[in-house]
């Protein structure tokens, strides 16, 4: 579903634990040093998976390794003698969503519940393999963490709103693009021009550049950890996992506005909470006020000069009447 799904955007309020600032401090500390491995030694399923876990500490990090593992298993166990890598690829795809035997005849597929991306629980691992349905998050996530097992030249990347697997295609010489919500093989071309990608974007290395694995555990981070923290009124959390993600990929622009969404959290829980007014503020508050919002502005701008740009009323109305139209067609509507 080229240039149709919507991700890392929405982050709805929930209530956080009792015991949230100690997680946060242990989480953070994990973080930390899932990033300060070395960059080809790095498991990118157990820095998801443990990721996860910091959202949910109900996931079952080892068990959800092993349900990986038995995937992987059925996958490989479907590749012919001397096969090429990019048959191997077309064969991880189909096991996952075409049915057969290989997955018990359920196979993977796009979660037409949630247009919006709001279920943050969605685009956990664990919660995919158990449910099978899944979005533009979760979906190239489970692709690549498969491929790094099978020995397969794959790895992350971005669009606009959207992850995508990254495929050093062997045959051609370059890398090309596998769409996993569609399972289909796109160049940079046309992501380009569906999802209308800046010049200025592309210039930076903003979208559609190979992930190293680090900046892949940073943009795990920046998917569900991040945006976990705002939901749940943690925004001091968030910004030292955002400052983590930045230092490893100082070029995710997704990370910048979701900085300048949690800078504006700040100045919702510390002033307009206490002051409907902005004149009602005190002096000696308005200097961390002020420097609140100048990092609400400040960070939005960067990702603009990266070439970011916030979708408009058309973009949303596009995205909506697109995603409205694969829906239809996946319930046999044509």
């Amino acid at each position: 579903m080229l240039g149709s799904c919507l991700a890392l955007l929405c982050v709805p309020a929930i209530a956080a634990t009792k015991s949230a600032g100690t997680a946060a401090a242990a989480n953070i500390k994990t973080l930390r040093q899932l990033l300060g491995q070395r960059e080809g030694q790095i498991d990118l399923a157990r820095a998801k998976v443990t990721i996860d876990h910091m959202v949910d500490p109900k996931v079952d990090v080892e068990g959800t390794l092993r349900q990986l593992d038995t995937l992987a298993a059925k996958v490989r166990a479907r590749f012919p003698p001397g096969a090429s890598n990019k048959v191997k690829a077309n064969i991880l795809v189909s096991t996952l969503y075409k049915p057969g035997p290989w997955n018990d005849h359920r196979p993977f597929g796009y979660d037409y519940s949630d247009p919006y991306g709001k279920d943050i629980h969605k685009s956990l691992l664990s919660t995919y393999l158990v449910t099978r349905k899944g979005q533009c998050v979760i979906m190239p996530i489970a692709v690549v963490l498969l491929g790094q097992k099978l020995g397969l030249p794959m790895t992350m990347t971005t669009a606009p709103y959207h992850l995508i697997v990254k495929y050093g295609d062997e045959e051609q010489g370059t890398w090309t693009n596998l769409d996993a919500t569609s399972g289909l093989f796109h160049d940079d071309g046309g992501y380009e021009q569906a999802l209308n990608i800046s010049q200025v974007a592309l210039e930076n290395g903003v979208f559609l550049r190979p992930f190293s694995q680090k900046e892949s555990v940073s943009l795990f981070a920046t998917a569900v950890l991040a945006p976990y923290y705002l939901q749940t009124h943690q925004p001091e959390q968030a910004l030292q996992v955002i400052d983590l993600i930045l230092a490893a990929d100082p070029k995710d622009v997704t990370a910048m506005t979701l900085k300048a969404n949690a800078y504006a959290l700040l100045v919702d829980q510390r002033f307009r909470s206490r002051y409907p007014l902005a004149e009602q503020i005190p002096p000696a508050e308005q200097a961390e006020f002020l420097s609140y919002n100048r990092n609400i502005s400040e960070w939005r701008s960067k990702a603009e000069t990266l070439g970011w740009r916030e979708w408009t009323k058309a973009d949303w109305d596009k995205y909506l009447k697109r995603f409205a139209e694969e829906k239809s067609k996946a319930q046999g509507g044509g």
